[in-house]
């Protein structure tokens, strides 16, 4: 609250742009069908869907961190971010507990100030039949595994129902990781490119290939004379498995191939 006494003005503008999607704000301002269409493409390259599903107010923030300043990777590699937050932990009197394969969030029923009883999030049982206790559950795993492992349909608040009837799942990622001679890029070559050979394909499954080339810049994350390729595209869960992966795999991986070739 803070922050909103010190500028409220700004405040209500900014929460107003969580009911608007970025299109309708695109087309107000941009006539251009080819802008608007880039537009599409900065909204699907973190939210995986067109600026007429993005909100407003995440597109603003994306915006302004992909356009002012630049994007940052961290020295030695993304790893290094875990490391650094494991740090924070233990030197603020915090426990790591590693390798532990976390199977269950343990609920206990409370009731609410109405009278009402409802679901509390109180601990988590691991594989090994160990039970950790906590005023406060954060699950770092995805919405779907978090709710329907471990949780359950039976324990699922109706807030979560609700959610899954109202919003689409965003496709997964396939990653190719690949290691070349430093000599075949330039010395000018950009650390990030954004391939994508139709608008009409963007949001189709590979339609859009993301590079990244993070020892560019950090030649520590290679080995001498070499650097790394990561190149990574959305496609769907459902095209991964068991028994359609054999036939799937070199279909998308050529794929991939062929458009960095020809880029």
């Amino acid at each position: 609250m803070g922050e909103f006494f010190k500028n409220p003005v700004a405040c209500l503008t900014l929460a107003s742009y969580l009911i608007t999607n970025t299109g309708d704000v695109a087309r107000r301002y941009i006539k251009d069908p080819e802008l608007l269409k880039f537009i599409d493409l900065e909204c699907f390259i973190w939210s995986t869907v067109n600026a007429d599903m993005t909100p407003m107010i995440n597109a603003g923030m994306v915006f302004c961190d992909r356009h002012f300043g630049g994007i940052n990777y961290p020295v030695g590699g993304v790893g290094q971010i875990a490391e650094e937050i494991a740090a924070g932990i233990a030197e603020r009197g915090g426990h790591v507990v590693y390798k532990a394969n976390a199977k269950e969030i343990i609920t206990e029923p409370v009731t609410n100030k109405d009278g009402t009883t409802s679901l509390k999030a109180t601990g988590v049982k691991l594989a090994d039949g160990r039970v950790y206790r906590g005023k406060t559950v954060i699950s770092n795993a995805t919405r779907w595994d978090t709710f329907e492992g471990m949780i359950g349909e039976q324990r699922m608040p109706e807030s979560e129902k609700l959610f899954r009837k109202r919003y689409k799942k965003s496709p997964s990622f396939l990653s190719m990781h690949m290691g070349v001679r430093a000599d075949v890029l330039p010395e000018d070559t950009d650390i990030h490119h954004i391939l994508l050979e139709s608008w009409e394909k963007m949001e189709q499954p590979r339609g859009t290939l993301f590079v990244s080339m993070p020892s560019l810049l950090d030649p520590s994350l290679a080995p001498p004379g070499r650097h790394i390729i990561h190149a990574f595209t959305p496609d769907w869960i459902d095209a991964w498995q068991v028994g359609r992966v054999a036939a799937h795999v070199p279909a998308a991986a050529d794929q991939g191939m062929r458009v960095l070739h020809c880029d």
